[in-house]
Parts: structure tokens; C-alpha cells; sequence
């Protein structure tokens, strides 16, 4: 056999063996990708305003712990996310706190225990409680028996009636919102933008005390002897 007939057969078995190389990767690179299913992207959602659930957060009389209540939930929510962080702070250092669940909803209402800080339970509960909490954010993802999602998110401003008499009232100054008043017994407080887009306050007691002043000025109160309740935009 010639030296140009062998060189011949070797270009074309390197030639083969290239091909069967390439078409094999090939073939396995298109079925690996077709084994990877891509997350579907949520589908969002509005709900109407006069539909919206209620959010209440209210203040432990230690205030240690917040019981988040939501309230009139459409029967087309199948489940809710929430989550609250706020800032704590620990040896003069500020660190962000964060606690959060998602729930199955079968019922028009729901309730959740909030604990601010940590439970270490076996015979009985041992808690350390975060402090210097002045504050944070909530927020609710109701999302729908079709898997579409609506969102509600506000901060919140978590005080007391010492903090109140010192600052003149209550501020919510990511909204630009404040209450001039005086409280009347020792309590702690929780204002936040509801749902409705109102504003609410929630107390750890009777809420009582004496309203002088809503900013803006297209929010008002009907109680002005109560700090809680809801301030109605009109």
C-alpha cells in the first residue's frame, strides 16, 4: 500500500472520529438543555380597592411581639407570604432583623404571633427580645388559586407614649405622614399605611389620647380623642 493511500486513511479516520466527536456533544448539550425547565415568572396582579384586605399590627403590651391580623381576604386567595424586617440594635451595632412564613388560607381571616427577637424552648421558653426597634416594613404577597400574585408593602413605626410626648406626636416619614397628639396612658404603638391606603394606628391598650393635627391635611379622624383607629385620605 502506498505511503499516500495510508496518509489518505488516516486524514479520513481523524476526519470521522471529529464528526462523531462534534455530533455527540452536540447531542448531548441539546438534551441537557431540554432536561432544564425554566421558573415561571409570576403573574401580577391588582386587587380592587374596595376588595383589599384589612392589615392590623398590634403591639404586645411589652412590645416585644406584634400580632399581624389580615382581615376580609377574597375567596380567590388560595395562600399568603409575609414578612417583617425591621432594625434592632446590640451593643450600639444596628442589625436587620427579619422573620417571615407563607400560609395556606382557608378561611376570610388569619392571625400570626410576631415574636421581636428569639424563643429557645424545652422544659419552658427562654426569650431574648431585640431592642431599639423604632420601626421597619411589612410586607403581604396574596397570591391567587391561579398562581397569579398581588403585593402590599408599607413601613411601619413601632413607638411608645414616652417616644410620643418627646417627638409631639407620631411620623411616618417615608409618607410623609404625621399625627401631632398626646397619649394618655403608657402604651406602645403601631402606625403604618393600610392596604385601603389610609393610614392606621394599632396600641397595646386603649389607644386614648388628644389629636391636634393630621398632615396632610386630606387625612382625617373622626375620634380625635382616640390616637388609634384609621385616618381616612378624602
Amino acid at each position: 500500500m502506498s505511503n499516500n493511500k495510508i496518509k489518505y486513511i488516516l486524514i479520513s479516520l481523524v476526519l470521522v472520529s471529529l464528526f462523531l466527536l462534534l455530533f455527540f456533544s452536540f447531542r448531548r448539550k441539546k438534551e441537557t438543555t431540554n432536561d432544564i425547565t425554566p421558573t415561571p415568572t409570576p403573574r401580577m396582579t391588582e386587587i380592587e380597592l374596595e376588595n383589599r384586605p384589612y392589615i392590623s399590627l398590634i403591639p404586645r403590651t411589652d412590645g416585644h411581639e406584634l400580632k399581624l391580623k389580615i382581615e376580609k381576604i377574597p375567596e380567590n386567595i388560595g395562600e399568603i407570604e409575609y414578612e417583617l424586617i425591621y432594625s434592632a440594635t446590640d451593643n450600639d451595632l444596628e442589625i436587620e432583623k427579619g422573620l417571615g412564613d407563607t400560609i395556606q388560607v382557608d378561611s376570610d381571616s388569619l392571625e400570626r404571633d410576631l415574636l421581636l427577637g428569639t424563643a429557645s424552648c424545652t422544659n419552658s421558653c427562654k426569650y431574648k427580645y431585640d431592642e431599639g426597634i423604632t420601626g421597619g416594613t411589612l410586607s403581604i404577597l396574596f397570591i391567587t388559586k391561579n398562581s397569579q400574585v398581588a403585593t402590599y408593602q408599607t413601613a411601619f413605626l413601632l413607638t411608645d407614649t414616652t417616644a410620643i410626648k418627646q417627638n409631639s406626636g407620631l411620623s411616618l416619614e417615608p409618607e410623609n405622614f404625621n399625627i401631632t397628639a398626646t397619649a394618655n396612658t403608657n402604651e406602645y404603638f403601631i402606625l403604618l399605611k393600610n392596604y385601603n391606603e389610609n393610614f392606621s394606628v394599632f396600641s397595646s391598650d386603649s389607644g386614648k389620647g388628644k389629636i391636634s393635627k393630621i398632615e396632610p391635611e386630606n387625612y382625617t379622624k373622626e375620634d380625635t380623642s382616640l390616637i388609634t383607629g384609621d385616618y381616612v385620605k378624602n
